[in-house]
């Protein structure tokens, strides 16, 4: 009986040191693996922010030509759709009428000036009285002011272009009848061209009289300046209207079209972040990694544009001039771990 106990101690006392021996093997403290970025050193460059605005072409000016005369359109010199240099002639009204007027003004204008020197010659001889004077002199004025007018309708008989346009309208043709203030065209001017915007209270203050401007329009780049700002704001939407000055002497701008327009702001010193670079940490704050005594840094940003292929950003808690930002594993770091690091050549 002795020895049948004795063997089961001692089996049990073998069980017990092997499975310690295999518990202490479990237990070893493991090798420490230090973890293995890229970085990319980037420096601050200038940047000048650009207030990004929407609005569309204006013509500088358009004008309806009305008739000054009443009479038939006897010459027509236009066609709708071409362009035409200021003191050309559009039309002719029948001036018939209008030359006869003008002759029998101006026999009456002779008349008028004869009695009137005769009249002033009998006056300084004591022959004729002061009132009589006065009503030769009145007379002699009728008919000069008659006269006057009778060559002015003579020439308002050519209706002709104020100034460099595109005929947009033709509301005539050759043998109409026309009053006085019938339309006779409609012109615009679309050198310069014009901009028209809306902004914000909070972007007009960004924006003064003169400033440059890029205007972007169906897919092309021109230079543009802002030639006025309103000074009070629409009651209804609160925005005030802005208009960009564009030069278009070829006239390949035409009126309505969309456009962006572009404005710098002040200039200021910032990184440029590629956007695969940019993440949240923990509390969905926005920012960048980066290397800092061998460790890593999460540096929330302020981003200032957004370019297409990156953004402009400042640091909110870092102001050096160059920083080392992870470009290579940086989803497998935490902040404040100490990793090992490999710089990325810049291209």
């Amino acid at each position: 009986m002795k020895i049948i106990i004795s063997i089961i101690v001692i089996i049990t006392i073998s069980i017990f040191l092997f499975f310690e021996e295999k518990t202490d093997q479990n237990f070893e403290e493991p090798v420490k693996i230090e973890k293995e970025v890229i970085v990319k050193s980037i420096v601050k460059e200038e940047f000048q922010n650009k207030l990004r605005l929407s609005g569309f072409t204006e013509a500088s000016r358009i004008v309806v030509i009305k008739s000054q005369v009443e009479g038939k359109v006897s010459s027509k010199f236009f066609e709708k759709g071409k362009p035409y240099k200021a003191g050309n002639q559009l039309i002719l009204i029948d001036p018939e009428d209008k030359i006869a007027k003008l002759k029998e003004m101006e026999a009456l204008l002779n008349q008028r000036k004869k009695e009137y020197e005769v009249a002033e010659n009998l006056f300084n001889k004591g022959f004729r009285s002061e009132v009589k004077l006065s009503e030769s002199r009145t007379n002699f004025e009728k008919a000069l002011a008659l006269y006057e007018k009778s060559q002015v309708e003579l020439n308002n008989t050519k209706v002709i272009v104020p100034f460099d346009s595109l005929i947009e309208d033709s509301f005539v043709e050759l043998g109409d009848y026309v009053k006085k203030g019938d339309p006779i065209a409609k012109i615009v001017d679309l050198d310069p061209i014009f901009v028209s915007m809306n902004v914000t209270e909070k972007e007009i203050n960004k924006l003064k009289k003169n400033q440059i401007a890029e205007v972007f329009i169906s897919g092309n780049k021109y230079n543009g300046v802002i030639n006025y700002i309103s000074k009070v704001a629409d009651l209804q939407t609160r925005n005030f209207r802005v208009q960009v000055k564009v030069e278009n002497s070829k006239t390949s701008i035409v009126s309505g079209l969309s456009a962006e327009v572009k404005v710098g702001m002040k200039k200021d010193q910032a990184f440029f972040i590629a956007s695969s670079l940019i993440s949240l940490d923990n509390q969905g704050i926005i920012g960048i990694k980066i290397i800092k005594d061998n460790k890593v840094n999460f540096i929330p940003i302020e981003i200032l544009s957004d370019v297409g292929t990156g953004y402009w950003v400042t640091l909110k808690k870092n102001i050096e001039e160059k920083i080392l930002i992870i470009t290579q594993g940086s989803e497998y770091v935490m902040d404040q771990e100490t990793v090992n690091f490999k710089i990325e050549k810049n291209d």
